[in-house]
């Protein structure tokens, strides 16, 4: 299979307009092929065999053991904390500060202060007060800003890890 892909680019190539020449000099025609070329290989089925439970030291009952992260970890912290972040999807910052949460900023506790956002609270931010966004409410006080993990988990007491 994989030699009749080759054999089909091959043919492509010899039949390139002058700008599909130059696109393909210009490197991102590699680039664009190693992409290709890795995303069959990672889409693909499988091949891994499932793990023995004398040798892996697991049960054997095929249950995935997920690691929780430390942005989930600390996501959960501020939720059960009560903190909560006010920010406005248009927002440059808030979508900075949402980006280090990674996967895990569905945990987080977030409410929309511009009218037009989805969900949005904008009675319940004019209420607060807020005043920048994003704003983090950790245990009653406002925090306007982009903050650090670091910063957003000592402001909330979350425990330092060994």
């Amino acid at each position: 299979m994989m030699m009749g892909i080759i054999h089909r680019l091959g043919r492509a190539y010899r039949q390139a307009t002058p700008q599909q020449v130059a696109f393909r000099r210009s490197g991102l025609w590699g680039g664009s092929l190693v992409l290709v070329a890795l995303l069959m290989v990672g889409c693909g089925p499988s091949t891994t065999a499932p793990s023995d439970p004398a040798t892996s030291g697991g049960s054997g009952d095929g249950a995935a053991v997920s690691a929780v992260s430390p942005e989930a970890s600390l996501a959960q912290h501020l939720a059960a904390t009560g903190s909560t972040m006010y920010g406005a999807y248009w927002c440059p910052h808030c979508a900075d500060q949402k980006a280090m949460f990674g996967e895990a900023i569905d945990l987080v506790p977030y409410v929309e202060c511009a009218a037009d956002g989805e969900n949005a609270q904008p009675e319940l931010c004019s209420a607060k007060n807020i005043q920048a966004y994003p704003t983090w409410e950790i245990d009653g006080q406002l925090y306007p800003g982009v903050k650090s993990l670091e910063d957003l988990a000592q402001l909330s007491g979350y425990p330092a890890t060994p």
